[in-house]
């Protein structure tokens, strides 16, 4: 099959990934072999491929790829070849420590991860733990479903953190890909959503935001932060009323707030993806509401072009590669 293949991590600018034919691995109890429909492209991937999440020279040369749609060709599990299925960050957990135990299987300290651990979805095939997929309701589309693996379900999980109430007003930093899916979400649930931008404002009334500001103005019953900036976290701490939250998603080098900021019981966390059920909910979600999802389809074949444009803000949502 061909693939894309990351021989060792460097910068995109070099053209790591590698358009070659790989063999296919033979499948075994519990898995399933898919054609790969589309894969997503994520942030993530361009950490991958540029070193900026350093791995172990055993893992290489892998394949990328962790928001993976495909038609199940051969199965050693109860799913039906046919079924249309997906995967995301999280490829399977162990099942046995308490964190899997406890119901929290995304943060499993034995998970294995896709396009890393294990090959992912940067290919025309793929192997897939059958207990870690989810169906895909006929009515989204592949295109629109690769993104929800990971950009939906890690949106999904930023607002679920918040818990927002009707009527109350979350501020979202850095509106993107990520943020195009959480302003939705958060207008589903009845509570209003705040958009904080100053060059995408056009994105946030195509999501359905109820207000857009340049700068964040009174104060929120939650922030999400999307943008990889100590400034807008400074920002959307100071900006939340006592008692609420804070949720970071984004991936930044450290945070530096200070302590007054966040006195009064403020609380700021993270998100480690989401669970199965979460993944779930976002498909019945886009099933249901029509969950809009801004997407670009491209090549297989042109995942380093791809990334490079990720990498230079020349991508507005999310990118999906076709085989």
């Amino acid at each position: 099959m061909k693939a894309m293949v990351l021989p060792k991590q460097e910068k995109i600018e070099k053209k790591p990934l590698k358009y070659t034919n790989v063999e296919s691995k033979e499948i075994v109890n519990g898995q399933i072999l898919v054609k790969v429909l589309a894969n997503g492209v994520c942030h993530s991937d361009l950490h991958i491929v540029e070193g900026d999440f350093p791995l172990p020279a055993s893992l290489f040369p892998l394949i990328p790829g962790h928001e993976i749609v495909g038609e199940v060709v051969e199965s050693k599990s109860g799913i039906e070849k046919g079924t249309r299925v997906g995967i995301g960050w999280f490829y399977n957990a162990c099942g046995k420590c308490d964190q899997c135990i406890s119901g929290h299987e995304n943060l499993c300290p034995n998970a294995l991860v896709s396009g890393i651990n294990v090959k992912g979805g940067y290919a025309e095939y793929a192997v897939l733990d059958a207990n870690y997929v989810t169906p895909i309701p006929d009515s989204i589309g592949n295109i629109e479903a690769a993104p929800l693996f990971c950009a939906g379900i890690t949106a999904y999980s930023a607002v679920r953190r918040i818990n927002p109430s009707v009527n109350d007003r979350i501020a979202v930093f850095g509106v993107g890909g990520l943020a195009f899916y959480a302003i939705q979400m958060i207008e589903a649930m009845g509570a209003k959503a705040v958009a904080v931008t100053r060059s995408h404002a056009k994105v946030a009334e195509e999501a359905g935001a109820s207000e857009i500001v340049e700068k964040p103005s009174g104060q929120y019953d939650g922030s999400i932060v999307f943008a990889p900036s100590s400034s807008l976290v400074n920002d959307a701490v100071s900006s939340v009323r006592s008692g609420k939250t804070i949720v970071i998603p984004a991936v930044m080098d450290k945070i530096e707030v200070p302590f007054s900021s966040f006195t009064w019981e403020k609380n700021i966390t993270s998100v480690a993806s989401g669970l199965r059920k979460e993944t779930r909910a976002v498909l019945n979600m886009a099933a249901g509401s029509g969950l809009k999802s801004m997407v670009h389809r491209r090549g297989l074949s042109e995942a380093n072009e791809v990334l490079s444009e990720l990498k230079n803000g020349r991508i507005m949502g999310r990118a999906v590669l076709v085989p």
